[in-house]
């Protein structure tokens, strides 16, 4: 098994260097990416749209989800549901997701359906209808939606609150999903604005992965979206984090049985040199019953039935994270406090050769595979140009752990896992608060 992880780890990044992005831009100024694969039969068409909640502001927080939503309600040609139903009719699939930097939908499907996709795209890109009637149930269905994935859920609730305490300043201190009482005053005109203001070839961008003829894919384009408009560029994020001089805590008493906690220290863009370092780290610290955190908490003290960490880089600056829940008993504090040492000393301590390589193995086998597939090429593609405006910088990426070592990782860590810069939500069983 080591000597197969260890193939991957030498031949990805030469594979993966095949992948070449063309650039086409029509008369309206629309940038189209297109990623060829011939050994696909699958084509991936995404349009991305440069908004997200860190594009929106108090009053309106989380209409870029909720316009997402209403981009499925119907078009001057098509009515509710029905882009859909057509696209799953045709063999293919079709979904959208909105973040804080961005929304992005997406159909799956045959290159042979590229005049059907670009139709669809492109009518209700241009032409969406926000019907008030829809909108009012829908508005419904996103605010259920928010009571179910954050509200009522402990863990959505910690999460949201750990963003919160991380981003005290820049937009990304509210959720995707927007504040409850932002989505009550919605209306469907405010929709409908946003909608016009945002969606236009100024602030949109198609990527076109997989198995598909490059120039029945451009004459189709040119076909369909040359038609749309100009429109102004969405306002930059001028807000910038400021420095965090002290750690921040947060404690929410919730229907649950045992306590547990979420702690998170900032990092920085998602284009920063230090990113792959962390990336590394964070996978020797909390991913996987061999990492360090998992280890000590779980396995050697059993303090913890559950603990582990990830990382969530972003345009303006992310955020590790680290969690636990403790075993019955067992005292939150104390185990809290083995995390912190964990983490916060991970700088001083070695990093054995083995953790190195079972990181980046890690890391170079996730993104080999998801090269095989069209959507995640065109999702590295898309994610790659938004955040840095060059396509293949993911693949820059790649060499990037190839040459990581553990000073590096030390080096980042040192720089970000700091006492100062410690965020915590605590999550505590109901009566505790008496």
């Amino acid at each position: 098994m080591r000597r197969f992880v260890l193939l991957i780890l030498f031949l990805a990044p030469t594979w993966a260097l095949n992948v070449k992005v063309q650039k086409e831009v029509l008369p309206n100024g629309l940038e189209v990416l297109l990623v060829p694969n011939p050994n696909t039969p699958v084509m991936s068409f995404q349009v991305w749209v440069r908004t997200g909640s860190r594009n929106e502001r108090p009053g309106i927080t989380g209409i870029s989800h909720m316009l997402e939503h209403m981009m499925f309600k119907g078009s001057r040609h098509y009515g509710p549901e029905e882009h859909a139903r057509i696209i799953k009719e045709n063999g293919g699939e079709v979904n959208a997701f909105t973040s804080e930097d961005k929304t992005v939908y997406f159909d799956n499907i045959s290159p042979g359906k590229i005049d059907l996709v670009a139709r669809l795209e492109a009518d209700r890109f241009m032409f969406a209808k926000i019907d008030p009637g829809a909108f009012a149930s829908e508005r419904k269905v996103v605010y259920e939606e928010r009571l179910m994935g954050v509200d009522n859920s402990p863990f959505g609730k910690a999460f949201e609150l750990l963003q919160g305490l991380t981003f005290m300043a820049h937009p990304y201190h509210w959720p995707v999903i927007g504040w409850p009482s932002d989505i009550l005053a919605y209306t469907a005109e405010k929709v409908r604005q946003y909608y016009e203001e945002r969606y236009n070839p100024s602030n949109v961008f198609i990527v076109v992965s997989g198995g598909f003829n490059r120039d029945a894919v451009v004459t189709t384009l040119k076909k369909y979206f040359s038609s749309w408009k100009k429109g102004p560029k969405v306002p930059p994020v001028v807000t910038r984090e400021p420095q965090q001089k002290g750690p921040r805590y947060a404690k929410v008493y919730m229907k649950v049985h045992v306590p547990f906690l979420f702690a998170a220290y900032r990092v920085p863009p998602y284009r920063s040199q230090d990113i792959p370092a962390l990336e590394v780290a964070a996978r020797i610290l909390g991913q996987g019953r061999s990492s360090r955190i998992y280890a000590k908490l779980v396995e050697e003290k059993a303090v913890a039935m559950q603990a582990g960490g990830g990382i969530r880089p972003m345009m303006d600056g992310g955020y590790f994270f680290t969690y636990l829940m403790v075993n019955m008993g067992k005292d939150l504090d104390e185990a809290g406090n083995e995390m912190f040492s964990i983490v916060e000393n991970f700088h001083e301590g070695k990093i054995e050769p083995w953790e190195l390589e079972k990181a980046r193995n890690q890391i170079l086998a996730s993104m080999v595979r998801n090269l095989e597939r069209a959507f995640y090429v065109g999702y590295m593609v898309g994610e790659s140009y938004l955040n840095t405006g060059d396509p293949t910088f993911f693949l820059k990426r790649l060499e990037a752990y190839r040459r990581i070592t553990g000073e590096d990782v030390k080096k980042a860590a040192e720089k970000y896992f700091k006492f100062q810069k410690r965020n915590v939500v605590y999550i505590l069983p109901q009566g505790g608060e008496k």
